[in-house]
């Protein structure tokens, strides 16, 4: 099985560069499992990134590619488990019946794509793109204002390269936010035999009581105790009002704890869809 094609991260100057880049089609970066998907007859084997067996698929995902007119293909998708129902969001497409396409450039492997998955099924949904500066302005405005992860901006002319050692492909523009969390205390958390130099962190939600949203790495230089306020980057929250991919900025000492608020956290629009993340 293929490896799968992946990202890099973006700076500021690539997304002007590609904004007005022809040969570069925007797309949003949904937020789940990354898996390469083959049906050869009635057989669904989902792989991860590395090209290995992955833990599965939905029954109703199993179920609608089973029903997929093509006899095989590979598809390359994000799992999206936090919506109900489950789906995979289908961007590329390696193999489609006996055609070979995954050396072909972007722009006839979508052709591909948009041919045998458009309309297909509502749990299977192709990821559209943006071509035009207009289009990728719009796109940025919607996924900000749904609370998207971010965008994926991706080569038209390549054919899909599998990464190879740490280098990636194509890029990513991550959505981050910050807040200021409440240090709740030392974390326990053991990883390989060690005590982690980690803490928890908190929020307040509206009944005054304090919410253990993150744990978090701490910088040498801070000496956190409880009760001390910091400001932390974050991707995105989730419908349980937690905080994904955490780094410690610095420690605030003009703020008071209880106006670290839960109301701070952006949750991710998975959990909306889903019927999560509200107060």
């Amino acid at each position: 099985m293929i490896k799968a094609e992946l990202l890099q991260d973006a700076t500021d100057q690539h997304v002007k560069r590609f904004m007005v880049d022809p040969t570069s089609i925007w797309e949003e970066k949904h937020n789940g499992d990354r898996r390469l998907i083959a049906k050869q007859g009635l057989d669904i084997n989902d792989f991860n990134r590395n090209g290995e067996p992955a833990k599965g698929l939905p029954p109703n995902v199993i179920d609608a590619l089973r029903k997929h007119p093509l006899h095989k293909f590979v598809i390359d998708v994000e799992y999206v488990y936090a919506e109900r129902p489950e789906k995979i969001y289908v961007f590329d497409m390696l193999h489609s019946g006996d055609d070979q396409i995954v050396t072909m450039p972007l722009s006839s492997r979508k052709g591909y794509l948009h041919s045998a998955f458009d309309a297909f099924h509502a749990d299977v949904p192709v990821v559209q793109g943006a071509g035009t500066p207009q289009e990728k302005l719009a796109l940025i405005e919607r996924v900000m204002r749904e609370h998207g992860e971010g965008f994926v901006m991706k080569d038209l002319t390549a054919p899909y390269r599998p990464s190879e050692g740490n280098r990636r492909w194509n890029y990513r523009f991550k959505f981050w936010k910050t807040l200021d969390a409440v240090v709740i205390g030392d974390s326990e958390k053991v990883v390989d035999g060690k005590k982690r130099d980690s803490v928890r962190l908190g929020l307040y939600m509206p009944d005054g009581t304090l919410k253990d949203i993150c744990g978090a790495t701490k910088k040498s230089a801070y000496v956190l105790k409880p009760n001390d306020v910091v400001e932390v980057k974050y991707l995105y929250g989730t419908g349980t009002l937690d905080i994904v991919q955490i780094d410690i900025l610095h420690q605030r000492f003009d703020k008071a704890p209880a106006l670290c608020t839960a109301d701070q956290i952006v949750v991710n629009k998975n959990w909306f869809l889903k019927g999560e993340g509200k107060l």
